[in-house]
């Protein structure tokens, strides 16, 4: 009898300590705090905590104590860099889970209690197996920039704009603007200096041919405008003369050195001041006046003082242009004095001016007005054609033709002075130039 009652009591204790094992093994382990994710790395969807557990029942004392399953503290931390949220790989390294224990992330079976704190998937969430998109790594903090790839395709103004990390391509902003067209309109140079008015290096001829006489002449004049500063240029002119009567005679004039300087004084007006001193190369003495007399009358007596007989010429220039769309008008007032070399002894004052009208910058036409003002003429102690003249008028139609580095002009001179005049019954005079650029 006593040993049944001990053979039932172990049967119930084995009971007891059975059943309160079961339990026990159903009651999940609390795991440490999930760690936050990796800077930039998307959060999954929070989820409300499930609720807790029911607490399990003591076995009884001297009962097998069921084994306890414990969780390694970092299990579950997403790698730095990897994304989190549920269906994420474990970290590297991290020992794997429990025999039997389903994978974090995935969905509990069908009755089965959820762990405590285990984040369940989202409503409507793409399952757990299922190919998550790439997703580009952020830099970590501090890192430099990569440096963009000119020419990426597909980046356009308005993201390009917000995001640093997109290269732009060549044609991003559009094409480039057009360029800068050149000052007045093709008109001027890069000194804004009128096409006229440049430095050149050329030949300049004049020819007179007298209507009653078997008289004519031909003056040709090398001349240079070398650049010296933007605005100024060194003028060198070199005069030779050959005139035609019962003979022919050729002369040296008297050679001329000076500058001037272009001031543009607004957007269509240019200034031009300068002078120039002679040499006296051209002697009475050693020429007879019938070989000047007519190479100066081929230029209807303009640049005088370049064809008279022992004088030191001292000659100032004043000028001005104005531009009035495909109109140029200019005007000129250049004064001289003779200094008397030699047997003469008179000082004389020559006034020349002139003013034209062209038509036409790059090839145009126009009409010229010219004058020579002789005050002190009256009294010459040189023998010359123009003593006792005061006035000496005269027109020239002309046709001129510039590019950009070379010039052509050409005119018709028609003399209305008493001694030269009337054009075209007298005496005429054909005058030509041309040369090339410098600037």
């Amino acid at each position: 009898m006593p040993r049944r009652i001990l053979v039932l009591s172990s049967l119930a204790c084995l009971a007891a300590s059975t059943l309160a094992a079961t339990p026990s093994v159903a009651q999940p382990v609390t795991p440490p705090p999930a760690a936050s994710p990796a800077p930039g790395a998307s959060s999954p969807a929070a989820t409300p905590p499930a609720p807790p557990a029911p607490a399990a029942t003591p076995p009884a004392r001297g009962a097998p104590q069921p084994p306890t399953t414990t969780v390694p503290p970092d299990a579950g931390a997403p790698a730095p860099g990897a994304p989190s949220g549920p269906g994420g790989p474990p970290a590297a390294g991290a020992p794997p889970g429990p025999a039997g224990a389903p994978p974090a992330g995935a969905a509990s079976p069908a009755g089965a209690a959820s762990p405590a704190g285990a984040a369940s998937p989202a409503e409507g969430a793409p399952p757990a197996d299922a190919a998550a998109p790439s997703v580009e790594a952020a830099p970590p903090a501090g890192a430099p920039a990569p440096a963009a790839s000119r020419g990426a395709s597909g980046a356009g103004r308005g993201r390009a704009a917000s995001d640093p990390w997109i290269a732009l391509p060549d044609d991003a902003l559009g094409p480039p603007p057009p360029p800068t067209p050149a000052p007045g309109g093709g008109t001027l140079n890069r000194a804004n200096i009128p096409l006229g008015r440049r430095g050149a290096i050329g030949v300049e001829t004049s020819s007179f041919t007298g209507g009653d006489s078997d008289v004519s002449g031909l003056a040709i004049a090398l001349f240079a405008r070398m650049p010296f500063s933007g605005h100024t240029f060194l003028d060198v002119r070199v005069p030779f003369g050959l005139a035609i009567d019962e003979g022919t005679d050729a002369v040296l004039g008297n050679v001329t050195l000076g500058a001037h300087h272009i001031v543009r004084a607004g957007q269509r007006l240019w200034l031009t001041v300068g002078g120039a001193v002679g040499l006296a190369t051209l002697s009475g003495q050693t020429h007879d006046h019938a070989s000047y007399e007519p190479v100066g009358a081929s230029r209807a007596y303009w640049d005088l003082h370049e064809f008279f007989p022992s004088i030191l010429p001292i000659h100032a220039r004043l000028g001005a242009e104005a531009h009035f769309g495909p109109v140029i008008a200019r005007a000129q007032l250049e004064p001289a004095l003779y200094i008397p070399l030699g047997r003469n002894e008179e000082y004389e004052v020559a006034i020349q001016h002139a003013a034209e009208l062209q038509l036409g910058h790059g090839i145009g036409g126009g009409l010229r007005v010219q004058g020579m003002a002789l005050p002190t003429f009256d009294n010459v102690d040189v023998r010359h054609a123009v003593a006792r003249n005061v006035y000496v008028l005269a027109l020239e139609p002309f046709l001129t033709m510039e590019r950009r580095l070379t010039f052509i002009r050409t005119g018709l001179l028609l003399p209305f002075d008493e001694e030269l005049g009337p054009p075209l019954d007298h005496t005429w005079g054909f005058r030509f130039s041309a040369g090339i650029r410098v600037d």
